[in-house]
């Protein structure tokens, strides 16, 4: 708890000027509202009764006085408070998501979007408004009840006695509450992360729902897990109304027994009426910072829960982009040297699996599904590490090359390209800063996307749709390949990079692929025939093992999966040639 409190504190520290002037507005709101009952008093034993109306206009301008001065005092504070804190959220947020950015991508494939949403957004604001508000809040309240409490003593030691006189039980009621709330709060933070992580995942997919005609099925489990949440939402409320109202209640009693024992001495004489009307109004005084500090004991016994899930995120692993040696150009060769993986205990997709991909060479990588193809993408991106073995680039490990070098030294053409909602040209520009717009024209037009960005009429900056929803899954291919032409790798990897095109827009881009790859070192993952027949090297998978290696003339005359791969593929392709007019 320690550790993560200093965590936090790394946030909060450049801010610390600008709220300790908050607090000292604070401060100063709360003496002029201690002032204000001394002169009700006065009001009270000198104005009113003797009937002294010469001082009237005196008291209540000093009354005014106090009042406009607390509202600027508050307005000022409000606004550095707002700056200040606002700023304290961005920080902390922005840390988080780039933590989570760099996160292992094992952590992705266990947990649930909406879960990460949810902590990146609720539980950061909790936290953010906890380590900033309490402090702040409690400064004040203190001060506050501490001036109030010096005041009641010196108006009466007995009536602040009888005042406070259950206080000691509210606390231990407070007490006693504190694991019940943090698991309670815990537990409503976990149900809306799932509320999110539904409604997410039923939009992402809404396609396949509308397809499968479950609409109805996904509506009833929405509306499940959000019966689930309110029952959980209003439990919370029942047991933190009880743990704040059961303490309140025992000081009204209190507060109700001192106006009781204060009217029996203002009976005797004992006490002035202005007197008790300046107790009461401190008294007060007191019950609301005594109501705040239960309030707060609520906010941070649920905020102990955000912390958690907060910190959970940051102590993910997390890969170190920067770290490492420069890639060097690429001079000879990219070799996996008995490398193997495995995503579980037991259940290798790559063992001992050693083949070179030459610089300037395409080299074709082929395989049935889970053969263990797109490991070794994986594994040349460094988004995963080899268990065992290791890959070389021109003999040097690929373990000492900065992620953040080799990644953009790298283009990634997949079988189903990513998108963000943005613009085409935004979508072809991404990840290469100082483009010019004449580049992502030139680049749009080698990927065959001229035609399309004509019909648009927004052209270039039409929209893409969340996830290119806006576009065929063609067209996204070929956003995908005008931002690897405009990349200008020195590695082009290609997984299934024509399988969404039309036979004729396929035969335009292949084309225009060819020129990207010429000189260029490529590697190819794709079952499509006429990738693989003029690859200067084809390389054969079988459950995660290289079982062949060579050119298309010398495995094509050799029994065995390369063969049997070869004739698929052909009657697959004759096939669709034949059903294509």
């Amino acid at each position: 708890m320690r550790r993560r409190l200093r965590g936090l504190w790394a946030f909060v520290r450049p801010e610390v000027g600008a709220l300790s002037g908050v607090l000292l507005l604070s401060l100063l709101a709360t003496a002029g509202s201690l002032a204000s009952p001394l002169l009700g008093r006065r009001l009270v034993d000198d104005v009113l009764l003797p009937g002294n109306w010469d001082a009237l206009p005196a008291v209540v301008g000093a009354m005014l006085a106090l009042g406009l001065a607390g509202m600027v005092l508050g307005a000022a504070s409000s606004w550095v408070y707002t700056r200040a804190s606002s700023r304290v959220l961005v920080a902390m947020r922005t840390a988080l998501f780039r933590h989570v950015e760099r996160a292992e991508l094992a952590f992705f494939g266990r947990t649930r979007l909406g879960e990460i949403v949810a902590r990146l957004n609720n539980d950061v604001s909790d936290l953010q408004s906890v380590v900033v508000d309490v402090p702040l809040t409690f400064a004040g309240n203190l001060l506050r009840l501490l001036g109030a409490s010096a005041i009641l003593l010196s108006i009466s030691p007995r009536l602040f006695l009888l005042g406070n006189l259950l206080v000691p039980a509210g606390a231990w009621g407070l007490w006693a509450s504190r694991r019940l709330l943090t698991s309670m709060g815990k537990r409503l933070r976990e149900q809306n992360a799932a509320v999110g992580s539904r409604l997410i995942e039923t939009l992402a997919g809404i396609r396949l729902v509308r397809a499968s005609g479950a609409e109805e099925q996904e509506a009833r489990r929405f509306e499940s897990d959000n019966a689930s949440l309110l029952a959980s939402v209003l439990r919370f409320q029942a047991v933190s109304s009880a743990t704040r109202g059961v303490p309140s209640l025992l000081l009204a009693v209190s507060g109700a027994i001192a106006l009781l024992a204060g009217g029996a001495m203002v009976r005797d004489h004992a006490l002035t009426a202005g007197t008790l009307v300046a107790f009461t109004a401190f008294q007060v005084q007191i019950v609301a910072p005594i109501q705040s500090f239960l309030g707060m004991f609520v906010a941070m016994r649920k905020a102990k829960a955000s912390l958690d899930r907060v910190f959970e995120l940051f102590e993910v692993p997390a890969e170190d982009v920067e770290a490492g040696e420069p890639l060097p150009p690429l001079r000879r060769a990219i070799e996996l040297r008995g490398v193997s993986f495995s995503y579980e205990p037991g259940r290798p997709a790559l063992t001992e699996a050693s083949f070179t991909i030459r610089a300037g060479e395409t080299t074709a990588l082929v395989g049935e599904s889970g053969a263990g193809k797109s490991t070794v993408v994986d594994l040349l991106l460094r988004f995963r590490e080899p268990s065992g073995g290791e890959i070389l680039i021109d003999g040097a490990p690929l373990s000492r090359i900065r992620r953040a070098s080799l990644r953009r030294a790298i283009a990634l053409v997949s079988t189903d390209p990513y998108l963000f909602h943005g613009t085409i040209a935004e979508n072809i520009a991404y990840g290469c800063e100082g483009v010019s717009r004449a580049d992502v024209e030139a680049a749009a037009e080698r990927a065959d996307l001229s035609s399309v960005i004509r019909a648009l009429p927004s052209g270039l900056d039409a929209p893409t749709g969340e996830r290119g929803a806006a576009l065929s899954a063609g067209q996204k291919q070929r956003v995908a390949l005008a931002r690897a032409f405009l990349r200008r790798p020195e590695l082009l990897v290609l997984d299934e990079a024509t399988s969404s095109l039309d036979v004729l827009a396929e035969d335009r881009v292949r084309r225009a692929i060819g020129e990207l790859m010429a000189g260029r070192t490529t590697l190819v993952v794709t079952h499509r025939m006429h990738a693989i027949r003029d690859a200067d090297r084809i390389v054969v998978l079988e459950h995660g093992r290289v079982t062949h290696e060579g050119t298309h003339q010398e495995l094509v005359g050799r029994d065995g999966t390369y063969r049997a791969f070869v004739e698929g593929s052909l009657a697959w392709e004759r096939s669709g040639s034949a059903a294509a007019p």
